[in-house]
């Protein structure tokens, strides 16, 4: 063994021990620090009074200064009171400064009503700083008992771990389904991966926690603001009638009138309800349709003389409809009381609209509402991966009898097969998403919203509606099954023979790259490869567009050295994206070698810059992240240059990285949004997975030299990185874990209760 390789070990063990015994110390030992605040940017103090400080605006910090010792590391529980001058201003951040742009990381901590703040987080051991956010506008507060308890490892997970053990003593028949789960989780990806697991559970469950909290104060009407709504879309020019199309199978009458009263509330009078009764051998159901029916000249339903499955039922309901769009709704779910009249706003907006979709979230038995799916505006890489219109669904009428409804033989993805039919159809301008959540999805034994392992035949009829849609598309593709049940994989295929593909390895400083040249070949199963280094330059853009003017590849691909594949298809997975003819950029999963991820996409306006940031970012390499988008296809504003493939006619076409002005830091989003001008898709995806030998995020442009880069790219792409149309405006932007926006950036018309 080489002296070199001998040093690398010792500092290597040396690391992992002294991890080890701050794990054992924490778990004997619970080192508790105390904090004391001071001054940092637009807060100051006030003299006298109930508040000591004073916040100049959103962006105003406490720096957080241990009394004594240093700053806290690993799990800790951080607590403490905050209390505002202003009660809705109130909105605590925690900002960690861990050394690197690329490391900064904000956590929105979630507060009781009181004003107590409790929260498990998660700190780096070369943390530098910390730094409280406060307040959300200029107020005046107050921070009291800021202290934070190191927790050991087992401790952690433990506490990690209750909230799921609450929800499944509460719902008893999902504990074999978790088990199964957690399980696979453990086998796959050993404790690492389930301590990921838990971790990602627990932070969403943090959140939701406060969901409920989050619903009230920006989703909840008052009586006013529903007379205000309905005045609001009452006045609207275009008042279409719209059919709510309900298939009912012996549903339980307790949920069957919760979703019938859910229609009959709604604030949009002109619509009606048409059901198909599949021949329910429980007479209680068609007892409480005649009720209602009677009750309501606006419901009608038919009783089907056999029973016919879903898709029957569904096309006997549609018979009846008169309306000019038809609304899907479930026999057991609920539509929220505005939900038709925010379509009817959206279809006066966008009147050629044929498909609007909604967000959606699930209601338990006990009438609780959770986790919400937020959606992106229309994404179709995302939507052959998952259901992305799923519920709420509202189609023009006309569309649906051109492809004559839904079909047999696709039972339990009926409505995907139906929209899939839908959207080859229509045009991406016509398919219209509403940020807000318009449909409640009722979770009980044996429903999909409860767990999507449930129907394992709702899966299969996906795939199979999947692969006639993409053979009808004539796009070559082949559907096989993703990560998780109702997730999908398109497989795209690559011509023959093969194109020429260049790799032009990046390095830092001009270093030589050449000698990473032999280990990629061998990790790498496509055949013609040209491995290029870049050149030293001036600039790391400078340097990869003069390595990109003498490529031979048809396929650019630019790849930072230190980057090492995880499996041999990487590069034909990029390829196959990069060659359809729709597509710009291509980006890639990336990790940490602790099996943490850093790139899964990049999302405009996130991060402490409010340029650009990394969804998912800390995640356990296998977590599926928000509703799977962590491990499914799916279109982003921009990927990142560590590793992005593109045709070489593309890139050459916008004139490769600007150099003059961005020579380093966030050319990989200039690039891919200069490709969006030109109508390219950038696609990522998480089947081309690679991981960083060493630490990433160091000697990235910083100092004066990135303050003019991010300057340059507000003003060049100002508005554009303000609506990121694949990030929902309900997920907040100061931090990397897709939570709650608190408040969410649109704010919808009719008198909700935004601020």
């Amino acid at each position: 063994m080489t002296e070199r390789k001998v040093g690398k070990a010792r500092r290597d063990f040396t690391r992992m021990a002294a991890g080890q015994l701050r794990q054992v110390r924490r778990s004997v030992v619970r080192r508790r620090v105390r904090f004391v605040g001071v001054p940092g940017r637009g807060a100051s103090r006030v003299e006298g009074g109930r508040f000591g400080w004073e916040a100049d605006g959103p962006d105003a910090v406490l720096e957080l200064v241990p009394e004594t010792g240093t700053l806290p590391s690993g799990w800790v529980e951080l607590s403490l009171t905050l209390e505002t001058e202003d009660a809705e201003a109130a909105s605590p951040v925690l900002q960690v400064d861990a050394g690197g742009a690329s490391a900064a990381v904000s956590i929105r901590l979630p507060m009781a009503p009181d004003g107590r703040v409790r929260a498990l987080v998660r700190l780096p051991d070369a943390a530098r700083a910390l730094r409280l956010g406060p307040v959300t506008r200029r107020t005046r507060f107050r921070i009291a008992d800021a202290r934070a308890v190191e927790l050991g490892q087992a401790e952690a997970t433990l506490r990690m771990a209750w909230p799921l053990a609450l929800r499944l003593l509460r719902e008893p028949e999902r504990i074999g389904q978790v088990a199964r789960r957690y399980m696979g989780m453990l086998r796959s990806e050993g404790l690492r991966g389930l301590d990921g697991m838990l971790g990602e559970k627990s932070r969403g469950q943090l959140s939701l926690e406060h969901y409920e909290d989050w619903i009230r104060q920006y989703e909840t009407l008052t009586d006013a603001a529903r007379e205000e709504l309905r005045g609001a879309v009452a006045a609207l020019p275009y008042q279409p009638l719209v059919s709510v199309v309900m298939p009912t199978y012996n549903t339980p009458a307790v949920w069957l009138r919760r979703a019938l009263d859910s229609v009959r509330a709604q604030l949009y009078p002109h619509w009606e309800l048409c059901i198909a009764d599949d021949a329910s051998p429980s007479p209680e159901v068609r007892q409480v349709l005649e009720e209602y029916a009677h009750r309501d000249e606006r419901i009608r339903f038919v009783v089907r003389p056999e029973n016919g499955h879903i898709s029957a039922a569904s096309n006997s309901a549609l018979e009846l409809v008169r309306g000019e769009f038809v609304a899907l709704l479930d026999h057991d779910d609920e539509l929220s009381v505005d939900a038709l009249a925010r379509v009817v706003e959206e279809l006066n907006a966008h009147p050629d609209a044929d498909i609007v979709f909604s967000d959606e979230d699930k209601l338990d038995t006990q009438g609780h509402r959770y986790d919400p799916y937020f959606k992106p505006e229309w994404n179709l890489d995302l939507f052959r991966s998952q259901n992305l219109i799923s519920h709420l669904g509202v189609y023009r009428t006309e569309r649906l009898r051109e492809v004559g409804g839904f079909r047999r033989g696709f039972e339990g993805s009926q409505d995907y097969d139906l929209a899939l039919r839908v959207v080859e159809r229509t045009t991406p301008e016509r398919i219209r998403h509403i940020p807000r959540v318009l449909y409640h999805w009722r979770a009980i034994p044996g429903s999909t919203a409860l767990d999507v392992g449930e129907k394992d035949y709702a899966s299969t009829a996906a795939r199979r509606a999947l692969q006639e849609h993409l053979d009808r598309t004539a796009s070559g593709a082949r559907i096989e099954p993703g990560p998780q049940a109702a997730l999908h994989r398109a497989r795209y295929p690559l011509p023959s023979p093969l194109p020429a593909v260049t790799v032009i390895l990046q390095t830092r400083g001009g270093a030589d790259a050449s000698p990473r040249q032999q280990a990629l070949r061998l990790a790498t199963d496509y055949p013609t490869v040209e491995w290029r280094s870049a050149a030293p330059a001036a600039s790391p853009s400078e340097a990869a567009n003069l390595a990109a003017r003498e490529a031979r590849g048809e396929v650019l691909v630019f790849l930072d050295a230190d980057l090492e594949p995880q499996a041999p298809g990487w590069l034909a997975e990029l390829v196959s994206h990069a060659l359809r003819p729709e597509v710009g950029a291509v980006g890639a999963k990336l990790c940490h070698a602790d099996g943490t991820v850093e790139h899964a996409g990049l999302v405009l306006g996130m991060g402490p810059e409010g340029l650009a940031g990394y969804p998912h970012r800390g995640l356990a390499r296998a977590a599926p992240g928000h509703v799977g988008r962590a491990v499914v296809i799916q279109q982003f504003s921009a990927v990142s240059a560590s590793c992005l493939a593109v045709r070489r006619a593309h890139f050459e076409a916008v004139g490769g990285f600007d150099a003059e002005h961005l020579p380093d830091v966030w050319r990989d989003v200039d690039l891919c949004l200069r490709l969006r001008e030109r109508g390219l898709r950038t696609v990522w995806t998480p089947y081309a997975e690679l991981t960083w030998r060493g630490r990433h995020g160091a000697g990235q442009e910083e100092g004066d030299s990135r303050v003019r880069a991010g300057a340059w790219l507000q003003a060049r792409w100002g508005e554009t990185l303000r609506r990121d149309p694949f990030h929902s405006p309900n997920h907040a932007l100061d931090w990397e874990d897709l939570r709650l926006a608190w408040p969410p950036r649109v704010r919808p018309s009719g008198g909700a209760n935004v601020p």
